[in-house]
């Protein structure tokens, strides 16, 4: 916990959000978000921010879940087979979800 001082010298703390937080606000898991990161080329914390919104309207998931088809299948026309597999175990965890 930080601690600062207002105006007349009072001190305050303030609780910092964690990575794990984050990651537990958004929904999905951290390899999941860590995947998404990696393939909309985002920073993985705002991954997590990013995921929470999607994930909280069903627009928003379908949208999830079209972005990681498709992601999925680029990497595996580029072959990169590993990736594939990885976006597709997230895809099916985030459809059985709905």
């Amino acid at each position: 916990m930080a601690a600062t001082c207002d105006r007349q010298g009072v001190r305050e703390s303030h609780a910092m959000l964690t990575f794990e937080d984050c990651i537990a606000f958004c929904g999905m898991d951290a390899d999941e978000v860590e995947a998404l990161a990696v393939s909309e080329h985002l920073p993985t914390v705002i991954a997590a921010e990013w995921t929470a919104r999607e994930l909280g309207t069903a627009e928003g998931r379908t949208h999830v879940i079209e972005i990681l088809s498709e992601r999925a299948g680029e990497a595996r026309l580029r072959g990169d087979f590993a990736a594939a597999d990885e976006l597709e175990r997230i895809l099916e965890r985030e459809r059985a979800r709905l």
